[in-house]
């Protein structure tokens, strides 16, 4: 076992002399590092002298391929703390009360050839264990059996120590008949009995009354003098309050990410509209310069009759009306390019897809694609949601069917509500060419896309997939090859589940 000491004091130097004194040379222990911010500690010179790694850094000395077991002599909290933060999961930990009890251990150990019954005194050093860490601490036999255990396991599981006693270790923290060992949670008592190591486990751990809790899980075997491991001291630390912040930043980092994906897809896609929407608005003012400059001939050539001024009425009414046209394009182009938080909402998804529509209309008609709404209906589909991560949505959807079309088709737009189970639902319909049976389950997948290169990274479905998900929706695909492809959207209606939506949005 390679040991690294954060803290180069008197105590360091102590387990030093300790571990390099003739009756415990027995013990599979080296010396790997000293870490201390002074470097004329005794401990760390004393490490430097005999050519052992010295660092001011411990993050240093964690980084070190070898190392086994971290022991902090500094007693400070938080130094603590940043070694439990960096340190890798396969390096076990002990703290500074720990320590002391294992420099006891060792002073122990240095009267082992003093005493006829080791085993005896291997009990007495695990006892002295058991009573001496704030973490739950048992002493097993290598058949699992518990032999000692402190206080703060007991507490854990729910028992006595008399209870506890006796009875398998897997009994007591796992409410289970059989041992613990598999692939999925493999058994350090086992490892440790094995290779004579110290060995490492992420366990959940059970109690009497059905309560559980994830625990780190370390085991350090006990030898004689023949090398036989005799019994294991289990030690492990109850991290549920640890693994709950961690699952919580990790949940809000992945929300981060999929608002940063789907302004990056948006961008994407507003690359396509460009062309399109500038074509598009070309006409208009084409219609709007050539009446302006009839207009202006003709009162600059003579007063207009009572006949042409209804004309140039008629002019100027077409002109406001092309003039709208465009501001509304222009009005969803920029409110589809624009950064915006997340914000639930009650939406009506007709609108959007009137929005969607708007802006996709010329390239449709530009790639021979005729479009169907008429199954769509009139009525409000609502629903509770991020206005622009369904608009996101439903431009990827309508993407990926003008791709899957390249010689042109029929997209059909439907819709409705399910009132019995307060859905509601969107298709959108293709005649392409259809998915293929084994690129079926990778089309959600990101960056999987058939198309070529120029097409995009292959990260339109699987951003429909991430904010159907998170809207507490479901996606479904139907698709024969050669006969086109239909996803359909379900939401939870407006009066479901809305509050959960509204928090997991925000």
């Amino acid at each position: 076992m390679h040991i690294g000491f954060i803290g180069g004091g008197r105590r360091c130097l102590a387990i030093m002399e300790m571990l390099g004194s003739d009756p415990l040379r027995r013990f599979p222990a080296e010396i790997a590092g000293v870490a201390d911010t002074d470097p004329e500690a005794v401990g760390f010179r004393e490490a430097r002298r005999r050519g052992i790694f010295t660092t001011g850094d411990f993050r240093e000395l964690l980084a070190l391929e070898s190392l086994d077991l971290v022991i902090e002599l500094t007693g400070d909290p938080r130094i603590l703390q940043e070694v439990i933060r960096h340190k890798p999961e396969t390096v076990g930990l002990m703290d500074y009360g720990a320590s002391l009890i294992f420099h006891d251990m060792l002073s122990f150990g240095q009267e082992l050839d003093k005493k006829d019954d080791e085993l005896s005194l291997i009990g007495s050093l695990a006892q002295a264990l058991t009573t001496g860490t704030s973490h739950g601490v048992m002493v097993l036999d290598p058949d699992y059996r518990i032999r000692k255990i402190n206080e703060q396991a007991c507490r854990q599981a729910g028992v006595t120590a008399d209870q506890a006693k006796g009875r398998f270790c897997f009994q007591i923290t796992h409410q289970a008949l059989t041992p613990c060992d598999s692939p999925d949670t493999p058994c350090p008592l086992v490892e440790s009995v094995y290779t004579g190591k110290p060995a490492h486990a992420l366990h959940e751990h059970l109690n009497t009354v059905g309560g559980s809790h994830f625990c780190d899980v370390y085991t350090y075997p006990l030898v004689n003098r023949k090398g036989d491991v005799v019994q294991v001291v289990e030690i492990f630390r109850d991290i549920t309050s640890e693994l709950a912040t961690r699952l919580e930043s990790r949940t809000q980092a992945i929300k981060d990410d999929l608002a940063r994906l789907v302004q990056e897809d948006k961008l994407i896609s507003l690359g396509k509209l460009v062309a399109s929407v500038a074509h598009e608005i070309n006409n208009p003012i084409g219609s709007i310069l050539n009446f302006t400059k009839l207009i202006h001939k003709n009162i600059s050539d003579h007063a207009p009759s009572r006949e042409e001024l209804q004309d140039y009425r008629k002019w100027l009414d077409l002109t406001v009306q092309e003039a709208r046209r465009c501001a509304r394009i222009v009005s969803n182009l920029l409110s589809f390019s624009r950064q915006q938080t997340l914000e639930p909402k009650r939406l009506d998804l007709r609108e959007l897809l009137d929005q969607v529509l708007l802006l996709t209309a010329h390239r449709l008609e530009l790639a021979n694609i005729r479009l169907e709404t008429d199954a769509l209906g009139a009525d409000p589909l609502e629903v509770w949601g991020d206005h622009t991560q369904i608009q996101q949505c439903f431009l990827n959807l309508v993407f990926n069917a003008l791709e899957a079309m390249p010689q042109g088709g029929v997209l059909t737009i439907s819709g409705g509500k399910d009132p019995v189970k307060n859905e509601v639902w969107i298709g959108v319909t293709d005649t392409g060419e259809g998915i293929q049976p084994e690129n079926r389950p990778h089309i959600f997948e990101p960056f999987f896309s058939t198309k070529q290169a120029s097409h995009g990274v292959g990260l339109g479905l699987s951003m429909v997939y991430g904010i159907v998900t998170e809207h507490h929706g479901r996606i479904e695909v139907e698709s024969q090859p050669g006969s086109g492809a239909t996803f359909k959207i379900t939401w939870p209606g407006i009066s479901r589940e809305a509050s959960t939506i509204k928090e997991a949005l925000s």
